[in-house]
């Protein structure tokens, strides 16, 4: 059992790098989990696109991150920061489809703590009024739903 929580711990440590570039280049803890978790609903949002149910869920989640991502920014109605979140989350895709072979079982956890996220945010209805606290918990029926979705999403 040490063996393993010791393992998962250095495993999120592996993973960790990818994620503080992107906070070290001047953005914010909020703007760096926001664009984390928007690279991951853009994995699950591409691969779940036909699916009636969670497509355009996974679509919205996304949205919702991005939109964070872009009220942490100086100047958010810059139309050049729109886009310069694209391909941030573009790259951050990328390193988690790189990172996936190795830091899968992280990267798995991962998502289920950003769709315990963005659970919180669609849980106000069409428009969030607050942004919902990071999870440190996730309740048991959220972890059964987003705790296979990235791995499925990932050999799409």
């Amino acid at each position: 059992m040490k063996k393993n929580v010791t393992s998962l711990a250095l495993g999120f440590l592996a993973v960790m790098p990818g994620i503080s570039n992107a906070m070290s280049a001047q953005e914010s803890r909020l703007a760096g989990q926001a664009m984390h978790c928007a690279a991951i609903f853009s994995v699950l949002a591409q691969a779940f696109s036909n699916d009636p149910g969670k497509g355009p869920r996974f679509s919205k989640g996304l949205d919702v991150l991005t939109d964070v991502y872009l009220k942490e920014q100086p100047s958010p109605s810059d139309p050049g920061v729109l886009a310069a979140a694209a391909q941030r989350r573009s790259e951050a895709v990328k390193q988690l489809h790189a990172a996936w072979p190795s830091q899968g079982a992280p990267l798995r956890e991962d998502g289920v703590m950003c769709g315990a996220w963005v659970e919180g945010f669609l849980g106000q209805g069409d428009r969030y009024q607050f942004i919902p606290v990071y999870p440190k918990v996730v309740a048991p029926h959220i972890r059964g739903q987003y705790q296979t979705l990235l791995e499925e999403a990932m050999r799409r």
